[in-house]
C-alpha cells in the first residue's frame, strides 16, 4: 500500500509540475509571435514581487478574504452554487486535516483526536454529510439546469462521482466496523475486561442492544438485565476509546440497515473490500488531480488573487502576463456553466445548435488549442463560428467565478485562428469589428480582410468581368418574389446610408441596392452574390421600409450573404 500512495504522490507531483510549466509556455495569441518560457516566468516573477513589495499588497489581503475565502463572486451568481461548492469545501476540507493525513496531522490541527472518541465520532460523520449534501446539490443543478445549457461532460460526473466514493465508502467502512462481529471479537480478545463466559455473553448483548453489533451468541429480545450487566463490563474496558456508537449519526443507521447483509457475506471480506475502495479512491483522486478539473482547487485561488490584484478587467503592466494569467484562467475553468447561462448569443446557439457559441464549451476547446493538441478541421470551423458568432458583451467575465477574463481569451482565439489560415467569412461584414477591440488586433483584421476579399474575388465574378447582360430563363431563389414588383426608381439607393459615405459608391461597393435587385430581376443571383453592397449593408432596414412597392431588400441581403458564404464553403464557383 505505501508503494501506492508513493506512485500516487509522485504522480501528483509530477502532474503539478506539467501544469505550473503549461502556465508559462502555453496560451493562445493573436499573432504569430511566440514568447519564451523564460520570458514569461521573468514576467510572472516581477509581477509577484511588486504585488509583495508595493501597495498591491492591501488589495492581495482583500482579494484573499473576498474572493478565495468567501467566494463572493459565486455568492453573487448564485447562493445555491455557493453552499454546494461551501460544503463540498469545508466538509472534504475538515475530514482530511482531521483523518486524512495521518495520525500527526489530525493531532496537530485537533488536540486529544482519537477515531471513536467524541467529539471526533460525530464530527466526522458531519464532515461527511456536509460533503453528500454539497454533492447532492451539485447534482441537482446538473440534471436540472439542461434548459439553462448548462452542459455536463463526462468528466464533470467523474469529479462528482469520485468524491461521493470517496466519501460514501468511508461511511460504509466505519459502518462495517461497528456491526462487525470480527472486529469486535478482536477488541475483547485484546482490551477486554470479562471474567467468563456469562460476562462475555453480558458484554455482546449490550453491544448488540446499544452498540450496533450483529451478534453471534445473543439473541432478540435483548434481556434488559444482560444489557445493564452489558454496559457494566464496558465501562470498565471500552469506554476510554469508545464512545457510543449513536454519536457516528450516519454510519450508525447504516450499520443497522446493512450490518446483517455484510455478516453474512463475511465481516472480514467486506470490511477488506470497502477499505481498499475507499483507500484507492483516495489515492486515484490524488493523482488525477492535476489532471483533471479537480485542479481548479489549486488554480481557481491563484486566478482570482491574479485578478484581484491587476483588476479583472485590465491589462497588466507587461504583456507577457496578459498570456501567464490567461493560461492560468484556461486552467481554472470548472466548466460550472455560469457563463452559458447568462450568454447573449444563445438564441443563436438555439438556431445553430452550435456547442462552441456557448462559453462554456468554448472554454474547453481552448484548453486544447492553447496546448498545441491537435484538432480536426471541421470542429476548428465550429469553433470559429461559435467565436465570431460572440457578441463580445462580457457577461461571461462578469459572472464567471473562476474570475477569467474570457472576452479578452475569445477575441485573442479569433485572431489565433485567423492567423492559422482559417477564413471566417462574416469578416466581409464591416460590423463584424467589435468597437469593444477597436484598439488591438487591427492589422491581424485587416490583413484576414484582404484575405477573404481575395477569396471572394476568385469565386465571383464581378460586373465589369461580364461582357453582356442576358435575361436568365429562369427567376432567380432567394426566397421571395417581391424583388419581381421593382420597377428600378432607386429610392433604396438614394435613401441607403452605406451609399452616401462614399464618393464613387460603385468603386467601393460593385453594385448598389437597386443594381442588386435588377440583377436578380434578370436572374443573375451570382452576380448578386459577389457584390460587396451586401457585406457593407448595416441592415438599418431603411430600403425596404421606403421602397413604394414593399420589395424586401435587407431580407434579400441576408440570403444573398448566406447563399454566398454557402457557395465558398462548398468549394464552389459563380
Amino acid at each position: 500500500m505505501k508503494i501506492l500512495l508513493a506512485i500516487s504522490l509522485l504522480v501528483f507531483l509530477a502532474g503539478l509540475l506539467y501544469r505550473w510549466r503549461g502556465w508559462f509556455s502555453q496560451g493562445i495569441q493573436a499573432s504569430g509571435e511566440t514568447v519564451s518560457f523564460s520570458t514569461r516566468l521573468a514576467a510572472a516573477g516581477r509581477g509577484l514581487l511588486r504585488t509583495l513589495s508595493g501597495a498591491s499588497l492591501i488589495p492581495l489581503i482583500k482579494s484573499l478574504g473576498a474572493d478565495v475565502i468567501l467566494q463572493k463572486r459565486l455568492l453573487a451568481k448564485s447562493f445555491r452554487r455557493w453552499l454546494a461548492h461551501g460544503l463540498i469545501l469545508v466538509g472534504f476540507l475538515a475530514l482530511l486535516l482531521m483523518h486524512g493525513l495521518g495520525t500527526g496531522v489530525s493531532e496537530f490541527f485537533f488536540s486529544g483526536y482519537y477515531s471513536a472518541l467524541q467529539p471526533f465520532l460525530s464530527l466526522r460523520n458531519l464532515f461527511g454529510l456536509l460533503v453528500l449534501l454539497g454533492l447532492a446539490l451539485a447534482l441537482h443543478r446538473r440534471l436540472t439546469d439542461r434548459p439553462l445549457r448548462v452542459k455536463s461532460l463526462p468528466s464533470d460526473w467523474l469529479a462528482i462521482g469520485v468524491v461521493a466514493a470517496i466519501i460514501g465508502s468511508g461511511f460504509l467502512l466505519e459502518s462495517v466496523k461497528i456491526s462487525s462481529y470480527d472486529a469486535y471479537r478482536a477488541m475483547v480478545d485484546d482490551y477486554g475486561d470479562v471474567a467468563d463466559d456469562a460476562e462475555e455473553l453480558a458484554l455482546e448483548t449490550y453491544w448488540a442492544a446499544e452498540q450496533g453489533l450483529v451478534p453471534r451468541q445473543a439473541i432478540k429480545p435483548y434481556d434488559p438485565e444482560l444489557v445493564e450487566q452489558g454496559r457494566e463490563i464496558s465501562s470498565r474496558s471500552c469506554v476510554e476509546c469508545h464512545a457510543p456508537a449513536t454519536g457516528a449519526f450516519v454510519s450508525f443507521p447504516l450499520a443497522k440497515a446493512f450490518g446483517p447483509l455484510a455478516s453474512a457475506l463475511g465481516d472480514k471480506g467486506v470490511t477488506a473490500g470497502l477499505f481498499y475502495l475507499h483507500l484507492l479512491s483516495c489515492l486515484a483522486l490524488l493523482a488525477w488531480l492535476p489532471f483533471s478539473k479537480m485542479f481548479h482547487v489549486i488554480a481557481v485561488p491563484v486566478s482570482l488573487l491574479i485578478n484581484g490584484v491587476l483588476g479583472f478587467k485590465k491589462d497588466p503592466a507587461e504583456a507577457a502576463n496578459t498570456l501567464n494569467r490567461q493560461s492560468i484562467g484556461l486552467s481554472a475553468c470548472t466548466h460550472c456553466g455560469a457563463c452559458s447561462e447568462l450568454c447573449s448569443s444563445l438564441m443563436f446557439y438555439e438556431s445553430f445548435q452550435n456547442d462552441f457559441i456557448l462559453p462554456s464549451e468554448k472554454v474547453q476547446l481552448l484548453k486544447q488549442v492553447a496546448a498545441g493538441r491537435p484538432i480536426d478541421q471541421a470542429t476548428l470551423n465550429h469553433l470559429q463560428r461559435g467565436l465570431y458568432i460572440c457578441t463580445s458583451c462580457d457577461r461571461c467575465s462578469t459572472v464567471c467565478p473562476s474570475g477569467i477574463n474570457l472576452r479578452e481569451l475569445f477575441v485573442s482565439a479569433r485572431y489565433h485562428l485567423l492567423g492559422r489560415g482559417i477564413p471566417e467569412t462574416s469578416l466581409l461584414s464591416h460590423f463584424s469589428f467589435p468597437l469593444a477591440i477597436a484598439r488591438r488586433f487591427v492589422n491581424e483584421h485587416l490583413q484576414a480582410l484582404k484575405r477573404l476579399e481575395a477569396m471572394f474575388s476568385q469565386h465571383f465574378r464581378k460586373l465589369a468581368d461580364l461582357g453582356t447582360l442576358q435575361l436568365a430563363a429562369a427567376p432567380a431563389e432567394v426566397g421571395t418574389e417581391s424583388y419581381r414588383s421593382c420597377y428600378t426608381c432607386q429610392r433604396c439607393t438614394n435613401i441607403c446610408p452605406v451609399v452616401r459615405l462614399y464618393d464613387d459608391p460603385v468603386q467601393h461597393l460593385d453594385l448598389l441596392p437597386h443594381q442588386i435587385i435588377y440583377s436578380l430581376g434578370i436572374g443573375n443571383k451570382e452576380l448578386a452574390m459577389g457584390a460587396r453592397m451586401i457585406w457593407s449593408c448595416s441592415t438599418c432596414y431603411l430600403c425596404q421600409e421606403h421602397c413604394p412597392n414593399q420589395v424586401q431588400l435587407t431580407d434579400i441581403f441576408y440570403r444573398l450573404k448566406n447563399a454566398a458564404v454557402t457557395t465558398i464553403e462548398s468549394g464552389g464557383r459563380a
